[in-house]
């Protein structure tokens, strides 16, 4: 009940920050810390990871959500970057011990601010971890889009400056662009394919998406 309690306040506080109520999106986030601090927590075991264990990747990844909504975009990366940390230093599990990928939007968030080298380094990494799925896809799609200039980034329409690039160079992206949407359309002709992805993380604004 302790790792159900807290995930419930844990996902309110993403869905409430996501929508706008900073004020409730806090108070869940304040309340999901109450739990996790909970003595039992790491008496408690999910498989391979103690729940403490568990809920500290969350702790960050919920928090770096609510500051990106306030407006505090480094403070908001800094704490993603160490949710991801948090999260790769799990024990290994089958499934994984966090079954949503801290990168996708730690990745989206970079793109949305126009951080598209950087975004680009951890939708490939995610992709060694997670291959073919189709959120680090559909995102490394829109950061190898802005390398050609051909397209803007995935939530606010803002590109890094062009980039002087050879026409071999330029070949090489458009051939790997081309790939990423073979393999992305292949995975979502899957049956358990059962909504359109546009965006590397629905913490992203569908604006300017592919």
């Amino acid at each position: 009940m302790l790792y159900r309690s807290s995930i419930l306040h844990y996902a309110r506080g993403l869905a409430f920050a996501n929508t706008g109520d900073i004020e409730v999106a806090t108070t869940e986030a304040n309340q999901f810390d109450d739990l996790r601090k909970h003595e039992s927590a790491e008496q408690r075991i999910l498989h391979n990871n103690n729940v403490a264990q568990l809920l500290a990747v969350d702790s960050p990844m919920l928090h770096g959500e609510i500051a990106y909504r306030k407006g505090n975009c480094d403070e908001a990366f800094a704490l993603l970057k160490q949710a991801v940390e948090l999260s790769d230093g799990l024990e290994y599990d089958e499934p994984w011990g966090k079954m949503q990928p801290v990168r996708h939007a730690l990745g989206g968030l970079l793109s949305e601010q126009g951080h598209h080298k950087e975004a680009e380094l951890v939708f490939r990494q995610d992709l060694k971890f997670h291959p073919r799925n189709p959120w680090a896809l559909v995102g490394l799609i829109v950061c190898l889009n802005n390398r050609l200039g051909a397209q803007s980034s995935c939530c606010k329409e803002k590109k890094d400056k062009t980039i002087n690039m050879t026409a071999e160079e330029r070949e090489d992206i458009d051939a790997e662009i081309k790939d990423l949407n073979i393999q992305l359309t292949e995975q979502r002709q899957s049956p358990w394919a059962d909504f359109n992805i546009t965006v590397p993380c629905a913490c992203c604004s569908p604006k300017g998406s592919r």
